[in-house]
């Protein structure tokens, strides 16, 4: 019988290696509490740089409250628990709410923006394709990706390290579910709709459904009988849909899509009509009351939202069910970049490569635009701008009216890996449709071949949509009481304001997978040891950080969050903004931190990690009742001083996310921070660059950014004073963005050859990035996951004083400055060129092996030769030499 890695994935179901699957193991106790302890450790130093917010004697308590918990009752009733869990699902953290699978499990509060990250999409193949095309054909190739899961035809993903499957889960999550609170039974039937509306509410929305002839007004504590439903997020799969929610200006329109066999029932012209019927009728009633500001409710305060949802459910069931039922949400966003720049209070692109590169091509204000719409009042105090036009509790596809799109999902019910593959393959999709089109519509020329298209559809029926398309389009309608307007309009008020006080910095550091590969490190490694470095060097001082991991090697398994900082990383930071250490000591204790945080890496992937363990023992102890688990006066005084300790809440609500994500078919990733006066930094990882934007509110980001080019600045002349080496820094030539993108494409086929397979459906898109993005099964990537680590320190291979050797795994890919005034002419290395020996030595374990050659593997020479072979479409690009 064959392995699972000699077998064709376009062979296999969707879900055929699910029963394989190992589950995700349940950590040892006392581990997860030694592991949470490191991490806290080095935020309560205290020096001449920073002194810690609190005594050290606090972090020497909570070390005796571990010891007498690891010793008690307790520690065996909640583990025991878990364990039942573990046994009687596929996965221990199953019975527990979303918010476990999420780093952060407080209270998100009013100045924190939607917990919702954003893939920009690449332009579109053609140029001056209007809004609705682009619409048509972007949710044509998503409902083909839909139909081929539901199918069952969609290959499966593998690690891009070993081959082995990864569960395929969490694509059911991304279409027909939502985010929604846990509701206790009968409270959305006793919801009262006539009780006054006030606004403190909005901050104590615990008090709605009590008796009214409670006095509750100086009441802080939340009702007894409701705490769980009060906290809990869970999420509604409605498997059956078969519609799409279009939001254009404020309305809401729903379309059946697909039949009940899961085909697509319309091509792009036809949609095209549709969404263009949407539009027009959308601007028609633009200052009707059809136009309303009722997503601004998804981006407020737990609370809040669910006092919404309740008064939602009780008014409009039927309604509010079509919304949390689509498949997905399209937004037809009416703001363009000829917006003025105080509309969505962003700043300026900023880039810090050479001047005469190719730079990025869209601004951070026109991504923030993207994101979370604009902010525009009419003279009578409307919001008229397109940030009515968002539901962050769902899946969304937004399309402005200048043709750029971009995918924005709920971190807590979709899987960031899901998602990345959903935005790649729509992408790709769409742009195979000129190939579909040359060829008379041959189906073969699509990611999913055996899809129907819509030509089963009959004629009469295609006729009666291009004619009529009102009779298959449905626009919900919504007549507000006084009170939830009032509700509406302060929700929109105040995301108006976060919109204008959050700032977003996009750019561009010169730093790359080539110069990790030459220093030996992982490049996902190399930008979060350095953004660490960097923060320490502007403000003194180490804060939690955390990145997400995927995990979705293992049953139903979602993402973990592992720290980023340790004492080493302390250590580092501290010494290499010092004088105590030459260039070599501190080029050393550089690499050997980013091979720590690789480590770490891995072993999260394993399953080895803290973070959910901990948030599911501390959630059984704060809900016990919830979960029967029986807890005495005892149990109390020993779990209090662990699981409601002040000293957790750098580790509850982190300053610092960073993560990795994207590929040739996105030009932007984007995170909001998770904490008011933190940092959410997204980045993606390129040959010879780094492309980075930042979210933070009141915070220098671009000065941060200005910091992270400078310490890799400085390890790059280390390494270059103490190897002596200029390899890639050469001079250049000039290159077509066109050609630039195919050689974008080829390197990425090239890394994927060199690197075992790759995540399935990136194809030539992808750039394998080390994703692991907020809440869900992140994106495994061949950066993270083909990690080969030999013992530290003494394995490493560098010892402290000598001359340090560099790696050649990324020199055939061509920096950019490498390929400058060549117009389509790479040079390259002739027969009789010797390359340096060093290229070829292998001091770092995580190098790949290159065969010693004299020229390198990827140069082309002005020919390009695209395969569209028959299972591997719109995949993979070669290169051809004369």
């Amino acid at each position: 019988m064959p392995s699972i890695q000699e077998l064709d994935d376009n062979t296999v179901s969707t879900y055929a290696w699910e029963s394989s699957l190992s589950q995700l193991p349940l950590p040892d106790v006392s581990r997860t509490l030694g592991q949470l302890q490191d991490s806290l450790t080095p935020l309560y130093f205290s020096d001449g740089y920073y002194r810690a917010p609190m005594d050290h004697e606090k972090l020497q308590e909570f070390s005796h409250s571990v010891k007498d918990f690891l010793n008690s009752k307790l520690c065996d009733k909640l583990q025991s628990t878990l364990e039942s869990y573990r046994t009687s699902s596929n996965c221990y953290l199953d019975s527990l709410p979303l918010e476990i699978n999420n780093n952060s499990t407080r209270e998100l509060e009013n100045d924190v923006l939607p917990r919702n990250p954003l893939l920009m999409l690449e332009d579109d193949i053609l140029p001056k394709v209007s809004q609705v095309d682009r619409s048509a054909i972007l949710a044509h190739a998503a409902l083909r990706f839909i139909s081929a899961l539901k199918q069952r035809v969609l290959p499966p993903d593998r690690d891009g390290s070993n081959g082995l499957p990864l569960t395929m889960l969490p694509y059911e999550n991304l279409f027909g579910t939502t985010r929604c609170p846990v509701l206790a039974p009968g409270e959305v039937e006793s919801f009262d709709l006539n009780k006054p509306f006030s606004d403190s509410e909005l901050d104590s929305t615990y008090l709605i459904g009590r008796d009214e002839e409670e006095d509750v007004e100086d009441s802080d504590e939340w009702p007894v009988n409701d705490t769980f439903s009060q906290h809990g997020i869970t999420m509604r799969k409605y498997s059956d849909s078969r519609h799409l929610l279009v939001i254009s200006r404020g309305q809401y329109y729903t379309v059946e899509v697909l039949d009940d066999k899961g085909n697509v029932l319309y091509d792009p012209s036809n949609l095209t009509t549709v969404f263009n019927y949407i539009l027009e009728d959308s601007i028609r009633n633009e200052d009707s009351s059809a136009s309303t500001a009722l997503g601004s409710l998804t981006s407020h305060s737990f609370r809040s939202w669910k006092y919404a949802r309740k008064r939602l459910e009780r008014k409009f069931p039927d309604e509010l069910r079509l919304i949390d039922s689509a498949l997905f949400v399209l937004v037809l966003d009416h703001s363009s970049f000829k917006d003025d720049e105080t509309t969505t209070g962003g700043s300026e692109l900023q880039i810090l490569r050479d001047s005469d590169e190719n730079s990025m091509v869209n601004s951070a204000r026109n991504l923030k635009r993207l994101f979370y719409g604009t902010s525009i009042l009419n003279d009578n105090g409307h919001q008229m701008g397109s940030c009515v036009s968002r539901w962050y509790d769902k899946l969304q596809l937004v399309v402005t009216k200048d043709s750029e799109a971009a995918v924005i999902w709920d971190c807590f019910t979709c899987d960031g890996s899901a998602v990345l593959r959903f935005t790649s393959e729509t992408y790709t999709e769409s742009i195979l449709r000129l190939a579909r089109e040359v060829n008379l519509g041959d189906p073969r020329f699509s990611l999913w071949p055996s899809i129907n298209s819509s030509s089963t559809q009959s004629t009469s029926n295609k006729k009666t949509l291009e004619l009529d398309p009102v009779k298959i389009t449905r626009k919900i309608e919504w007549k507000f009481s006084d009170i939830l307007n009032t509700h509406i309009h302060l929700s929109e008020t105040k995301l108006a304001d976060l919109i204008s006080r959050y700032d977003m910095i996009r750019l561009s550091i010169p730093f790359g997978r080539r110069d990790a590969d030459i220093w030996g490190v992982k490049p996902d490694a190399m930008i979060q040891i350095a953004l660490q470095v960097a923060h320490f060097a502007l403000y003194g001082k180490i804060i939690y950080g955390v990145e997400p991991v995927s995990t979705r090697g293992f049953k139903n398994s979602r993402s973990c969050f592992i720290d980023i900082q340790s004492d080493d990383l302390l250590k580092l930071c501290r010494e290499f903004i010092a004088n105590s250490l030459d260039d070599t000591s501190k080029l050393n204790k550089f690499l050997i931190a980013c091979k720590l945080h690789t480590q770490r890496v891995r072993n999260a992937k394993v399953g080895d990690g803290f973070e959910k363990h901990f948030n599911a023992l501390r959630w059984l102890f704060k809900f016990n009742e919830h979960y029967g688990v029986s807890l005495d006066s005892e149990d109390r005084k020993i779990g209090e001083p662990i699981f409601e300790s002040p000293i957790l809440v750098p580790f509850l609500v982190p300053e610092f996310l960073a993560a990795n994500c994207g590929n040739a078919a996105t030009t932007a990733f984007a995170i909001t921070p998770d904490n008011p006066n933190g940092f959410g930094v997204g980045y993606t990882l390129k040959g010879d660059c780094c492309d980075l934007t930042v979210t933070s509110q009141f915070r220098q980001g671009g000065r941060l950014m200005f910091m992270l080019n400078w310490v890799l600045s400085e390890i790059s002349r280390m390494w270059k004073g103490v190897t002596g080496s200029t390899v890639g820094k050469g001079t250049g030539y000039k290159i077509s963005p066109t050609v630039n993108k195919l050689y974008e494409m080829d390197n990425a086929l090239k890394h994927i050859e060199s690197s075992g397979k790759a995540i399935r459906g990136y194809g030539f898109f992808d750039l394998h990035p080390h994703w692991d993005i907020v809440n869900g099964s992140e994106p495994n990537s061949a950066s993270n996951s083909s990690v080969r680590l030999s013992s530290l320190d003494s394995d490493i291979g560098i010892p402290p004083t000598s001359p340090l050797k560099h790696s050649s795994a990324a020199h055939s890919v061509l920096a950019e400055r490498e390929k400058h005034d060549t117009g389509f002419q790479i040079r390259r290395f002739n027969g009789s060129e010797e390359l340096p020996q060093e290229l070829y030595e292998q001091n770092m374990t995580d190098g790949p092996s290159r065969p010693t050659s004299s020229r390198c593997s990827n140069v082309i020479n002005s020919k390009f030769e695209i395969d569209f072979d028959r299972g591997m479409v719109g995949k993979k690009v070669t290169s051809v030499f004369d």
